[in-house]
């Protein structure tokens, strides 16, 4: 099976032919791959990283974790196989136990000795740990490995560790200790998280979360030492293979595990449901651009208190309204409604909205993203006001355009928007729920000559000229001012809370590119800032409720 397995094929293939050659350098370049790999519990292959779910109305508290029990026997021989690899490569004694300084192990003494371990000897990535604190005897296991004795130990640290630091420089690397506690069953529980960038051509990341609990014996050294994973065995050894995706900062430290600042305004557990915009995936609001969970617009409300559940959209859905479009005659001649080629949309939405009622109990707050702005008044236009006052107790709308492109010029919503502001125009039902209507002031469009609008999608010559043909098709001018596909003046709603930020992008990427952004709508470092006109509008009401600063 080890032969067979995808990951690892190319790597025994690699040392049967080094052995064979029995050549240094190729041995050593083997050595470099194989060590990586075997990063496993040795803590060699503990690395830290993200937490994934799925995007969905519910969210657990804390991510399923794998452990050795759970994880596929692929992984464990191909981490066990590669260790005893390497130690045979490598070769050496058994390394000896230093003399004990201490007869026994204070529990307070256990505790600041491992938190040193992580803080200062960083020793998920160094394997550099206090001897003094372990048994001779103690079990190590991680999700891929398990296997006992400290010598056993310091002879996989002293095989491999070499070639770690040469593959993951330590400039490179990070490991860091999110949360470390005292039981009273005596043992110790830490929580930590490892970022590594590897030096191989395709630029691999390694990044897993965890938890390690420490079970002292009867001196009070570490008998058991125990590690789950946030990811499973086979996602974490596949990182080694994949490309290293593009990432920012969402707040200082970010990327090497520093937790979320405290939010400016926190909320008393309000119901919000998030509407994506056109094109968008409900995952976009998760985990944007595979990044982690807690960069994601979801996250961020969740973190103020915000009962948060995502409108359940697929990607793929909106081919939907194409097809709408293409079996309606009035839409075909410009002048469509949301009811007809937007229909799937208002309906799942509603359903959205009225799970959210039955399961908080409470009016809930809509967030409509770019098209999600405008199609969230389409729901409220369908569904009529009896409706609207049980379901819903506001609209903000985060760079929506809620005018039509000027008389004359193409309309890419085919005559929905035009008319869905004839029969429900602006913030129609402000006498029975509040509007905000949020725009981005960032980007001043500037034309490109020669440049080709669609081809800008997938590849912009500049965020600028991203700007100008967006400006344009949504406008009827390039030159505007707004977030880089949106101009402020459209994204604004007559009768509503109007607010525009400086500064602020359209959406998770930078427009015409796929690279992530941490200065839009949707991250941390914007959240608050519109957050907060909410915050306004709601101790404004006659009966405020449920709103916290």
């Amino acid at each position: 099976k080890l032969f067979h397995s995808f990951p690892f094929r190319p790597v025994v293939a690699m040392a049967a032919m080094a052995m064979a050659r029995a050549r240094y350098s190729s041995l050593f370049r083997l050595l470099l791959v194989l060590a990586i790999a075997c990063r496993g519990i040795t803590w060699l292959g503990t690395s830290p990283g993200r937490s994934t779910g799925r995007p969905g109305l519910r969210r657990l508290a804390e991510p399923e974790r794998s452990s050795y029990e759970s994880s596929p026997g692929w992984t464990k021989s191909v981490v066990n196989g590669l260790t005893s690899l390497i130690n045979g490569l490598v070769g050496g004694e058994a390394a000896a136990i230093p003399p004990r300084k201490f007869e026994r192990i204070e529990s307070q003494q256990l505790l600041e000795g491992i938190r040193a371990d992580f803080e200062e000897k960083q020793y998920l990535w160094s394997g550099d740990i206090d001897l003094e604190l372990y048994d001779e005897d103690c079990t190590f296991t991680d999700p891929t490995i398990s296997f006992q004795g400290l010598s056993k130990f310091q002879s996989n640290m002293r095989s491999l560790n070499p070639i770690v630091d040469a593959l993951v420089q330590k400039e490179r690397r990070r490991c860091v200790l999110q949360d470390i506690k005292l039981e009273e069953t005596g043992e110790v529980i830490a929580k930590w998280r490892m970022v590594g960038d590897v030096q191989l051509p395709w630029s691999p990341r390694i990044d897993i979360g965890g938890r390690t609990k420490y079970t002292p014996g009867s001196d009070g050294r570490i008998q058991s030492y125990s590690e789950q994973w946030d990811i499973d065995a086979g996602e974490a050894l596949a990182q080694l293979i994949q490309p290293k995706k593009e990432a920012v900062d969402h707040w200082p430290m970010q990327l090497e595990g520093a937790p979320p600042p405290k939010p400016e305004v926190v909320f008393q557990k309000l119901p919000v449901v998030l509407l994506p915009g056109f094109g968008n995936d409900a995952k976009d609001y998760v985990e944007p651009l595979g990044q982690d969970q807690n960069v994601g617009l979801r996250s961020c409300l969740e973190r103020r208190g915000l009962l948060t559940s995502v409108v359940p959209v697929k990607r793929s859905d909106w081919l939907r309204v194409f097809l709408g479009i293409l079996l309606d005659d009035d839409a075909r001649a410009g002048n469509g409604t949301a009811r007809g080629a937007y229909g799937w949309y208002l309906d799942l939405t509603k359903t959205a909205i009225e799970e959210s009622l039955a399961s908080t109990g409470q009016p809930a707050i809509l967030i409509g993203h770019s098209a999600g702005g405008w199609l969230g008044r389409a729901v409220l236009e369908r569904e009529g006001l009896e409706w609207a006052q049980k379901h819903v107790q506001g609209l903000v709308t985060l760079g929506t355009p809620h005018r039509p492109p000027p008389e004359g010029q193409m309309d890419m919503t085919f005559g929905c928007l035009r008319n869905l502001n004839k029969a429900h125009p602006g913030a129609y039902f402000s006498d029975d729920m509040f509007y905000v209507s949020v725009a981005g002031d960032a980007v001043v469009g500037q034309k490109i000559e020669g440049n080709i609008p669609i081809v800008e999608l997938i590849q912009s010559a500049s965020p600028e000229s991203t700007a100008w043909n967006s400006y344009q098709a949504l406008g009827g001018y390039g030159n505007l001012t707004g977030d880089g596909l949106v101009p402020v003046d459209w994204a604004h709603l007559p009768g509503a809370q109007q607010l525009t930020i400086k500064g602020c992008l359209h959406s998770i990427n930078i427009a015409g590119t796929t690279l992530p952004t941490n200065s839009s709508y949707l991250c941390e470092s914007f959240v608050d800032k519109w957050l907060t006109e909410v915050f306004a509008v709601l101790n404004s009401e006659p009966h405020p409720v449920n709103v916290i600063k």
